[in-house]
């Protein structure tokens, strides 16, 4: 019982033993035990309690009820008393009544700071947003800390985000919560980082974009340090909303040479220059562009920065980061869809994909990385793109059923990236029956030997080779689709469950057995049963 290393009064020894027997269970010995301890001392309210907790565990919720009731209407300020209460009162999923409990301790023990946060905390778990605020009020004149003076601000706050008249959160509640804060800011007294996330919040919520980023920006800001670039992420995101793209642009340009692998800073980079470009902005003649630092305004300069990363990775004797190079394909989509001549300074998308592959196809992220950019290939690459990436597969001598085989885990995943992209591609589908087959035996054969590299993976473990049985499923589905034979469902319920033995915990696997169940109209559990007739 979390109660038990609280008891500090002389009965400490003789609640022991009933303590013990809830701890471990034993809800009928702590009755009896109770039971001895009440004849022998009737005033003893904790014991009381305690059996209380007991009835309730036996499913004598009534008998419970009036038992804790009685020792409520006492008014109880013993801390043993109390906490079983509320460890009671808990377990029948009445937390107003915790509330009541300690309303009435406060009263009797005005001054204590552990009545008065017990207290606090039983009007949070019943969202008495407005008694909160007093209550943490009343706790920070007691006892002056910060914590408890912005125990009060949340409840603010909380009443704002749950009052059903914006006008009140945005003139009362909100305002108010501001100056409470502006008022620790004015005497220094700021101390936690959680404080100032807090301020941010309110300041944020009222609109006030340009005081919130002087906060963030200010000796304040320093103090946001739990979270990596938490503040350089709050200042790009008060940029936006504040359309300052000079600003915007020269931050994601610095944070990028920091880390040129930090994907959430490029699309802020390029939405800032075209909406520089767009507004025909030209940086001042002397000083700094903004106070972030210098703005590149011009596709040139962007062109320029991102080669340089790409040099800079190119140039590394460890593997090199993803982030450039894709930045590279999302800047050649961007100035496409504005028609920009200055596309063609970027290379040849089918090249740099191709280029890609090469370095990153061993990854599994390879294949969402190249999908999106796919549509930056004519129709007639789609071929001539699939066969470019199958040489950089290394794949073993053929086999006994005409395939070549990977060697290795990385292979494998090339060689699976290609085929996913073939299916992205549409070549699956512009394949014929009897191509598709083909295809299938393929993918089915790869799945069989992939599973050798799995073969010492535990069961909540996927085998390497599961996305070939996935495809050859979905193949299946095409040929159902194409032709109307139900045999290929059946098929492909039958490659599925075959995948699902061997990684029983494949959700992909299990959603598309239930698709598929629904392609069958002849099947009803009538027809169906994977028990023996007769069970």
């Amino acid at each position: 019982m979390a109660a038990r290393g609280h008891v500090q009064d002389p009965n400490d020894r003789r609640l022991r033993p009933i303590y013990d027997y809830l701890d471990n269970g034993n809800n009928k010995m702590a009755i009896q035990q109770a039971d001895k301890l009440l004849k022998k001392h009737k005033d003893l309210h904790c014991a009381k309690v305690l059996k209380a907790i007991g009835l309730q565990r036996t499913g004598k919720q009534d008998e419970a009820f009036s038992l804790a009731q009685e020792v409520a209407t006492l008014e109880p300020t013993d801390d043993n008393s109390l906490q079983a209460l509320t460890i009671l009162y808990r377990e029948m999923h009445r937390p107003e009544l915790v509330a009541k409990l300690y309303e009435a301790a406060v009263k009797k023990v005005p001054l204590s700071e552990e009545y008065h946060s017990h207290l606090f905390m039983a009007y949070a778990r019943v969202g008495e947003y407005k008694k909160m605020q007093q209550a943490g009020m009343a706790l920070y004149k007691i006892v002056p800390k910060n914590p408890y003076y912005f125990w009060s601000v949340m409840s603010l706050v909380m009443q704002a985000i749950s009052a059903q008249d914006e006008k009140l959160s945005q003139t009362m509640f909100l305002p108010l919560a501001e100056r409470m804060v502006e008022k620790m800011v004015k005497e220094e007294k700021i101390e936690a980082e959680a404080e100032v996330q807090l301020y941010f919040m309110i300041l944020e919520r009222l609109g006030k974009c340009v005081e919130a980023l002087d906060v963030i920006r200010g000796p304040l800001g320093e103090k946001l340090t739990s979270e990596l670039q938490s503040r350089e992420n709050k200042c790009m995101m008060l940029y936006q909303r504040l359309q300052r793209w000079p600003e915007s642009n020269a931050l994601a340009h610095k944070l990028l040479l920091k880390n040129p692998d930090d994907w959430q800073f490029y699309p802020s980079y390029f939405d800032s220059l075209f909406h520089l470009i767009d507004q025909s902005w030209s940086p001042p003649e002397e000083g700094e562009h903004c106070p972030e630092g210098a703005v590149h305004h011009t596709v040139a300069e962007v062109v320029r920065f991102v080669e340089d990363r790409i040099k800079g990775e190119d140039d590394k004797d460890s593997r090199a980061l993803r982030g450039p190079y894709l930045a590279r394909l999302e800047l050649i989509h961007r100035l496409r869809e504005r028609g920009c001549p200055e596309e063609a300074q970027l290379g040849e998308p089918l090249e740099l994909m191709v280029q890609f592959f090469g370095k990153f196809g061993d990854k599994p992220c390879c294949i969402t990385d190249l999908k999106i950019y796919l549509h930056l290939l004519s129709a007639d690459q789609h071929v001539q793109f699939v066969n470019r990436l199958s040489e950089a597969v290394p794949l073993g001598e053929q086999g006994d059923e005409g395939f070549a085989f990977p060697d290795d885990t990385k292979a494998l995943q090339r060689h699976l990236c290609v085929c996913q992209l073939s299916r992205a591609l549409g070549l699956h589908h512009a394949l014929d029956v009897e191509g598709k087959l083909r295809l299938i035996a393929e993918l089915k054969a790869h799945y069989r030997h992939g599973l050798k590299f799995g073969a010492n993976a535990l069961k909540t473990e996927l085998q390497f080779s599961d996305m070939y049985c996935l495809m050859a499923a979905h193949v299946y589905i095409d040929l159902w689709t194409d032709t109307g034979d139900e045999d290929m469902v059946w098929q492909s319920l039958g490659v599925l469950q075959e995948g699902l033995s061997h990684s029983p915990s494949n959700a992909q696997f299990k959603l598309l057995l239930l698709r598929s169940w629904t392609f069958t109209p002849a099947w009803t559990p009538s027809t169906y049963s994977t028990t023996p007739s007769g069970h």
